[in-house]
């Protein structure tokens, strides 16, 4: 009997030196593969961020062609664009077709942390937008205000509304045959679902005399969710007070994160999530047409 206890007892030893054994083998293994995991998922971000750099640059080389800029010029500020968004503008391409339409490839390549012991010392990653100057393309489902164009890096932070707009006007808007009201821009805030359809191009009319505080409640029923909302030029503004209208320069998506109120001042912040990819593509650019600066398929 006491024999078999011992046999017993060195046998679990030797089976939990053999464990220990192992997992010290297969330990640097466990370690590799979650570095890897690691890795991949730095290389998925990065290639998000270079869809915005894609995006923002296609968009821009358009921009350049529109203002009836060359190729040279367009191609020029698509380089700058993706390296201020942290894409390698020597490693990406960069091509405009017929004169008209902006393909870009933004590319980079996603430094590893852990893969770099299996000879991987980077992961290339990339996205590819195509933009062009043509016919107006459109979009529904907005929120009533607008928000000066720029381009904006993944992630950023705006200040999507701080009470300043055309002259006589806050930045809010209004749709079709809708006469200025508290009322009216609480509904359209609440129900962006019923927005009119806009087009690039198209002029909206501003919507004076509502304070802030009159809908912060509204606004703030938004915080965490994503909205579409009007970009604009503060060059083409047009009118004033009443008479306000806005020229549609493009569309975007905004996660709000926060309404404010700083003393007299007021703000909606969010963070941007996207340009907006409008379905379809803009037909050519015929003279006297609306010019529109929009994604192809």
């Amino acid at each position: 009997m006491e024999t078999d206890v011992r046999r017993r007892s060195e046998e679990r030893r030797n089976t939990e030196g053999q464990s220990l054994v192992l997992l010290a083998l297969l330990m640097p293994v466990f370690v590799l593969m979650l570095g890897v995991v690691i890795d991949l998922g730095n290389a998925m971000a990065r290639q998000r961020q270079m869809q915005v750099a894609a995006d923002a640059a296609a968009l821009a080389g358009a921009y350049e062609l529109a203002l009836g800029n060359d190729e040279a010029a367009a191609l020029a500020r698509v380089a700058q664009v993706l390296a201020q968004n942290g894409a390698d503008p020597g490693n990406s391409t960069m091509l405009v077709v017929d004169g008209a339409e902006v393909h870009v490839v933004a590319r980079q390549d996603a430094p590893t942390f852990f893969s770099g012991s299996v000879g991987l010392a980077t992961i290339p990653v990339g996205a590819e937008a195509k933009a062009m100057v043509g016919e107006l393309m459109s979009s529904g489902g907005l929120m009533p205000f607008v928000v000066e164009r720029d381009l904006w890096q993944l992630g950023t932070t705006v200040v999507l509304w701080d009470g300043s707009g055309g002259p006589g006007n806050f930045g809010w808007i209004r749709w079709e045959g809708q006469t200025p009201s508290t009322p009216v821009l609480r509904y359209n805030i609440d129900h962006p679902e019923e927005s009119d359809v806009v087009s690039i191009g198209d002029y909206v009319a501003g919507h004076p005399g509502v304070s802030f505080g009159a809908v912060r409640s509204n606004l703030e029923a938004w915080i965490g969710e994503d909205v579409t909302v009007i970009l604009y030029d503060p060059g083409e503004v047009v009118g004033s007070g009443a008479n306000l209208q806005y020229r549609v320069a493009g569309f975007a998506r905004f996660r709000i994160t926060g309404v404010y109120s700083l003393g007299s001042n007021s703000e909606i912040r969010g963070i941007f999530q996207e340009y907006i990819k409008l379905g379809g593509t803009p037909g050519p650019l015929l003279l006297g047409s609306a010019v529109a600066i929009g994604f192809t398929e």
